[in-house]
């Protein structure tokens, strides 16, 4: 499952008028669905994000470049908003990617998910990770890609998280955009040159 993720949003709400603020939302979040190159089925959106998932596994490469997709069209979209409204609009861009078992049921015309990888993504978004822009994707993402791919940023960590009343340890790797202003190219595992170490504890 994949959450695209604008960064800023709580202060963004908080520090813009009421219309204006609901109209820049409904651009950005329309930005971010209109680019799903790769046919992702949405669960929910969820003010400032979307929900994401799909029934086949997709690579990290895919991964990366979905999200550059999204990115890109999501600046391009907020250049034009600050140019039009004259507001200087803090947001940006990220995304948590994580994999595991999900079962979905209906209620009504709308489809949900179920399951702990649903709980262990949402908790993901509450890192300790200083960056406003990056994919980070977890472990069980490469352990199931053939091709073992990593990204051109070299940082990984870990995050325990509670689900259930049980703590799970996850690991991940996140790619820094905001540092390397989205530029870089996905390595494999075998190139990893650098990387940093990281770890969250998260209850919440």
């Amino acid at each position: 499952m994949l959450i695209p993720d604008i960064s800023g949003f709580t202060k963004f709400v908080n520090e813009t008028e009421f219309n204006a603020g609901r109209e820049i939302t409904k651009e950005l979040l329309s930005v971010i669905i209109d680019h799903n190159n790769l046919n992702l089925k949405i669960s929910e959106i969820e003010g400032d994000a979307v929900l994401f998932y799909i029934d086949n596994y997709i690579s990290p490469v895919l991964i990366k470049d979905q999200f550059e997709v999204m990115l890109k069209h999501f600046q391009n979209k907020l250049g034009e908003l600050r140019e039009e409204t004259g507001l200087e609009i803090d947001l940006s861009l990220k995304l948590i990617a994580h994999y595991g078992k999900l079962s979905t049921y209906r209620i009504g015309k709308f489809e949900k998910l179920y399951g702990r990888t649903v709980i262990e993504a949402h908790r993901l978004l509450k890192n300790s990770i200083k960056s406003s822009s990056y994919i980070l994707m977890t472990d069980s993402i490469f352990k199931a890609s053939k091709d073992k791919h990593l990204g051109a940023c070299y940082y990984s960590g870990s995050q325990l998280c509670e689900v259930q009343g049980d703590l799970k340890k996850i690991g991940y790797t996140y790619f820094d955009y905001e540092k390397e202003k989205g530029i870089g190219n996905i390595k494999s595992t075998y190139e990893l040159s650098d990387y940093r170490s990281r770890s969250v504890f998260s209850m919440a």
